[in-house]
């Protein structure tokens, strides 16, 4: 060992002094002894030492170094020596360690530099720091000292600071942390995307600069005034103020103020919300609850001018409109009776008419069957009599989404006019049955004269008690005759009106030709028609499948439409009568040139007694009973009789029989 080095770091350190006294030879022979052994003890000390602790020559050699040194590059402790340069055992200690090429370059720079007090990782994640002694004749002793559970404590301290601040960069509420004074701490990133301000701007400057007047002023004060007299206005509080951004934009805020206190260090943590958004949300909300009380106000005054009563119930049966009309009209009381107050069960109860002798749980299963009735079906229509006697029409109806509405409408007087008719119709009735019982009785009084007037005029005719004398006799006899078989048509037509009327048309139903009907006809009419200068034509296939009908009622039928084209078509006309099948049934026509009808003429030659022609002094004769037999005996064979005509054009009537009285001829049984 270099006693000269150990000598020098005994002086630096205070341990030696000159001795005095004595001759120089004995005094330089105690000096040794005194420095080997304040080097032992040293030795000794430095070796306990918790600190690892290393000693290195002017040469950058190793002198000694304690056990903590080498405790503390435990990988490479064996190759820790005395002597061994500076340079080779960072080398060593780079490759033990794991460490780069510019680890060993720092390490080689310290010992030039003299660098002390920078910290640095050992081994099994041990922290030191690392403490450079300059000693004589360029010698250093180096110090380590363990620090790893301070590092370890810092590190924690710095991942949570690093966790706060991710924190506060990622909630969605900007942070904002000021002194007592409103200097700006710290500004997360949410504060930056709200104010459009970067950190580094606003961060040691005055809070006001985020805020217009006047609430810049008013904050600070706030602040000023907690901090002189203890309280609070805003501190642990939350209020709303207005905020300016980078831009100069006003927007509303929200924001809370809490305190921290480290030591005499206050600082105040607010949390900021943008609530732009949320402002336009309550604005439309407000604007749309104010167009909707309007829009209310203006239904409820357009329901309560109906004349209708309305109650409006939701999907839950709950009453939600209800109008004058329909309180007036059902006495509900106005106090009582408010939308939201009753559901459709109990508002259907107070319809109920109260019947002092009547059975109170009848009442409730009835107004239990009408509720439920209404929820099955809601298009519902009943009619309700008010305690007052007013009958009104309750009709629901659906509303989309749910729910129902009741509309009432007083029809008392629609049910008194319906009274009225009603016994109108069964007076007309009456009078109906009385004339058909009257014509039916003077009918058979009058056939009784008519048949002898008749018989005894054909017997005087054919003169079979004898010549009739004189012979100018005969024209009157011829007279006598025709009349009263005009007579006797006319009040057979007139009994079988009757029945028809009454439904009480008998028919004797059988297989019939109507070609052969048709044909016949045409034969009895063809001398008056003849006379009258016309032609009846008649138009019938080959083959005409038979008719299930009365022989007797086609036959009439047809003679009555032939002759009232006969009788109303001029000299030189023309008539034409045809009979065919079709998909709508079995289908006779009678077309002529005649004169025709006008609109109103066809609705009244339906009638009975009723010619087109009303004036006394008509052209042409008649009782007007010819169609409406016609028809009735057409309509008691389910058919159906209609006309199609045009003054001055002719008249086309057209009788059409069900499909199912059509009978093939080759199968028919006769």
């Amino acid at each position: 060992m270099d006693f000269a080095l150990v000598t020098a770091i005994v002086a630096a350190s205070g341990g030696l002094a000159a001795g005095v006294g004595g001759s120089l030879a004995w005094g330089a022979m105690r000096r040794r002894v005194a420095a080997r052994r304040l080097v032992q003890d040293m030795t000794a000390a430095i070796e306990n030492l918790v600190d690892g602790v290393a000693l290195f020559d002017g040469r950058s050699r190793l002198v000694l170094c304690n056990r903590a040194y080498r405790v503390f590059f435990r990988p490479i402790a064996d190759q820790i020596k005395p002597g061994i340069r500076f340079d080779d055992l960072m080398a060593i200690m780079a490759r033990g360690l794991g460490r780069d090429e510019s680890w060993l370059e720092g390490k080689q720079e310290s010992w030039h530099s003299g660098i002390s007090g920078h910290e640095d990782e050992v081994a099994d994640g041990h922290w030191v720091g690392v403490h450079t002694y300059p000693l004589q004749d360029g010698a250093q002793l180096r110090v380590l000292r363990d620090i790893t559970q301070r590092r370890q404590v810092q590190d924690s301290l710095e991942s949570t600071v690093a966790w706060l601040k991710g924190v506060m960069d990622t909630v969605g509420d900007g942070i904002i942390a000021i002194d007592e004074s409103g200097t700006v701490l710290s500004f997360n990133s949410a504060a930056e995307r709200i104010f459009g301000f970067n950190a580094d701007e606003v961060v040691g400057r005055g809070l006001s600069m985020l805020m217009p007047a006047p609430f810049n002023a008013t904050h600070q004060n706030h602040i000023s005034t907690y901090m002189r007299t203890g309280v609070r206005r805003i501190i642990g509080a939350g209020r709303e103020v207005r905020g300016m951004r980078r831009d100069g934009s006003i927007f509303p805020l929200d924001i809370s103020v809490t305190e921290m206190r480290q030591g005499d260090m206050v600082t105040f943590i607010g949390v900021l919300r943008d609530i732009t958004q949320r402002k336009r949300f309550e604005t439309a909300l407000i604007d749309g609850e104010a167009r909707f009380r309007a829009q209310a106000t203006r239904l409820q005054a357009i329901i309560d001018n109906m004349a209708q009563g309305v109650a409006v119930f939701a999907s839950d049966d709950t009453l939600i409109a209800l109008n004058e009309a329909a309180r007036r009209m059902l006495a509900l009381p106005s106090a009582q009776i408010m939308p939201g107050s009753i559901d459709i069960s109990l508002f259907l109860a107070l319809l109920a008419v109260p019947d002092p002798h009547g059975d109170s749980e009848e009442v409730v299963r009835l107004t239990t069957d009408l509720t439920n009735n209404i929820r099955q079906r809601s298009d519902l229509v009943f009619e309700h009599v008010s305690e007052q006697g007013t009958v009104m029409e309750v009709r629901s109806s659906p509303m989309p989404g749910g729910g129902l509405i009741l509309s009432f409408t007083d029809i008392t007087d629609r049910k008194r006019t319906e009274q009225t008719l009603r016994e109108a119709k069964e007076a007309a009735e009456r009078g109906n049955r009385a004339k058909n019982t009257f014509l039916a009785n003077i009918s058979h009084e009058l056939r009784t004269p008519l048949n002898a007037i008749i018989g005894f005029s054909e017997m005087m005719k054919h003169e079979i008690f004898g010549p009739l004398e004189p012979a100018s006799y005969r024209p009157y006899l011829d007279d006598i005759h025709d009349s009263g078989m005009h007579l006797l048509e006319l009040i057979n037509d007139i009994l079988d009106l009757s029945k028809a009327e009454a439904g009480m048309t008998d028919l004797a139903e059988t297989l019939v030709d109507v070609g052969g009907i048709v044909r016949g006809s045409v034969r009895m009419l063809a001398r008056r028609a003849a006379n009258a200068g016309l032609t009846i034509t008649p138009d019938l296939p080959e083959r005409l499948p038979l008719l299930l009908a009365d022989e007797r009622r086609m036959r009439q039928i047809v003679l009555n439409l032939l002759s009232n084209a006969v009788k109303f078509t001029d000299d030189g006309g023309r008539v034409t009568i045809s009979a065919r099948t079709g998909t709508d049934g079995f289908i006779i026509e009678v077309s002529d040139s005649g004169i025709g009808m006008t609109p109103d003429e066809l609705e009244r030659v339906m009638e009975p007694f009723v010619q087109a022609d009303a004036r006394l002094s008509r052209k042409y004769e008649g009782s007007g009973l010819g169609l409406p037999l016609t028809k009735a005996l057409v309509e008691a064979h389910g058919g159906l009789l209609t006309l199609d005509s045009e003054s001055g054009r002719g008249t086309v009537a057209t009788v059409v029989f069900p499909a199912a009285r059509i009978v093939a001829s080759d199968s028919a049984t006769l």
